[in-house]
C-alpha cells in the first residue's frame, strides 16, 4: 500500500487530463487510474493502483513501445513541479525511484537517485 499519495488536483495538474477510473464513484486512492498523455510525438500511459502499491508506465513513439515499467511496492508517490520541470516520483522501500517527467520533455527512468537527478537528464 502506498503511504504517501498526491491530492487529486496535483495529479490533474501533472497529467493535464482526467484519468479513466476503474470504479468512477470510488476515491482515487482505492481505485485504478489510467492516465494517457501525448507530448511531442511521445505517448505516455500511466496506470496507478495506490491501495495496491502499483504503478505501470509505458512510453510509445508512434506504434512502437519504447519502455515499460510494471512495478509493485510503491511506498510514496509524489508530484514535483519546479519551474519548467514536472515530475512524478514513485519511491520504493529500497533506494530505487521511478521518475516520470512530462515537462520540459518526456523522460522516464528507474534508478537509485541518492540526491537530485543528474542535470544532464533535466535539460532539453
Amino acid at each position: 500500500m502506498t503511504d504517501t499519495f498526491p491530492e487529486d488536483y496535483e495529479l490533474l495538474a501533472f497529467f493535464e487530463t482526467e484519468p479513466k477510473a476503474l470504479d468512477p464513484g470510488e476515491p482515487w486512492f482505492y481505485n485504478r487510474l489510467d492516465f494517457e498523455v501525448e507530448r511531442a510525438g511521445s505517448l505516455v500511459q500511466c496506470r496507478l493502483s495506490p491501495s495496491y502499491g502499483q504503478i505501470d508506465v509505458r512510453l510509445h513513439r508512434g506504434e512502437r513501445e519504447l519502455a515499460r515499467f510494471e512495478l509493485e511496492g510503491v511506498k510514496a508517490l509524489k508530484v514535483h513541479m519546479e519551474g519548467e520541470r514536472e515530475l512524478l516520483v514513485a519511491e520504493f522501500e529500497r533506494e530505487e525511484k521511478l521518475v516520470l517527467m512530462l515537462k520540459p520533455h518526456v523522460w522516464v527512468g528507474l534508478t537509485a537517485f541518492r540526491t537530485e537527478m543528474p542535470a544532464s537528464m533535466l535539460t532539453s
